[in-house]
């Protein structure tokens, strides 16, 4: 019976296989080329392919996006490698790679590769190795790795891939790769680790350098810095008597106040009404508190007045009466007349 679905490549059916020869050549040999379409080739992991590759895989049972593995046809190399598809560009018979990807590959210009179509899949896991330690300058480097794999459509062990970050070139080769060897990384998770970079040395302080550290911390603690004392010099009285020795403790009271007082940006003031004007209220737990149910308690405000005279009232001890004195008349009583 004819299988409409699986004539026109709609699914059903097992996944099918394609493959060409074509000669493979860098992005400048491209004959549409420009330093935007260079770049994007040269630091990515797509290749151009031409058009007819397109019609050949549009009739079969492909999956997506189209990835492909290629393959030196020299027996002495046998280097392998896979990439995605940028465009179906190219002239018959010509295909044009990354620079990483012809080094990879051993190619020099106009070698032929075997391309096969080539279903892999979804990367969990990858881990890189930067080839240089400028890659340490950067101050975000897993942020921008990320940002530059989406160029690529998949990584394979072993490779050393090329990415181009303001204007500077950053090698990294790909150390492991999971679940398998060669895998795909569009619209998946992936987790990435990083080795050292070749030729990085890991700084390490030596004992000398803890202990210098140490004794110079240590001085700073016994040491503190100077603080300003305002006030702090010797007075004169104008009666050439000597004034009234201060001491230390009632001084240190004093500057610390005034400098509170000042960072605060208000008036100093007695330390009774400061301390009764400070005071908060214990918080009252609610007991009897109903989940789901709102309840807003406002607490009882005082104006500064009112804190201000009970401030004075505490002072006093609590025993001021207002009119509590005695009274007098200018005419003398009936009694002692």
């Amino acid at each position: 019976m004819f299988d409409f679905h699986q004539f026109m490549g709609l699914g059903g059916g097992a996944v099918a296989t394609y493959s060409v020869q074509l000669r493979a050549f860098s992005a400048p040999f491209f004959q549409r080329h420009d330093e935007r379409r260079i770049n994007e080739l040269n630091y990515g992991g797509k290749i151009l392919l031409p058009n007819s590759c397109l019609d050949n895989l549009m009739r079969r049972n492909i999956q997506y996006p189209m990835l492909f593995k290629l393959t030196n046809v020299d027996p002495a190399l046998q280097r392998g490698t896979h990439a995605g598809v940028l465009e179906f560009l190219a002239e018959e018979g010509r295909c044009y790679l990354p620079s990483w990807m012809m080094a990879q590959l051993a190619l020099r210009e106009g070698d032929l590769i075997t391309v096969d179509y080539k279903a892999l899949p979804n990367a969990t896991y990858a881990k890189f190795k930067p080839m240089s330690t400028d890659f340490y300058n950067i101050s975000n480097p897993r942020a921008m790795l990320e940002v530059e794999l989406r160029k690529f459509s998949c990584l394979t062990k072993g490779d050393v891939i090329a990415v181009q970050y303001n204007e500077q070139v950053y090698e990294f080769q790909v150390k492991a790769l999971k679940p398998e060897n060669a895998v795909t990384i569009v619209e998946c998770d992936i987790n990435i680790e990083f080795d050292a970079a070749e030729g990085y040395v890991e700084p390490n302080r030596t004992q000398q350098q803890r202990n210098e550290m140490g004794a110079a911390e240590e001085e700073q603690h016994s040491h503190p810095p100077n603080v300003f004392k305002p006030f702090s010099g010797s007075g004169y009285r104008v009666d050439g008597k000597k004034p009234r020795s201060v001491s230390t403790s009632s001084q240190q009271e004093a500057t610390s106040s005034s400098s509170s007082s000042a960072s605060s940006g208000r008036q100093p003031s007695s330390g009774i009404a400061s301390t009764a004007r400070d005071a908060l209220e214990a918080i009252a737990v609610d007991e009897n508190y109903i989940p789901g149910e709102l309840r807003f308690v406002r607490r009882p405000y005082k104006s500064k007045a009112q804190k201000d005279k009970e401030a004075r009232e505490k002072d006093n001890g609590g025993t001021m009466k207002p009119f509590g004195g005695e009274g007098n008349t200018i005419r003398p009583t009936r009694g002692g007349q």
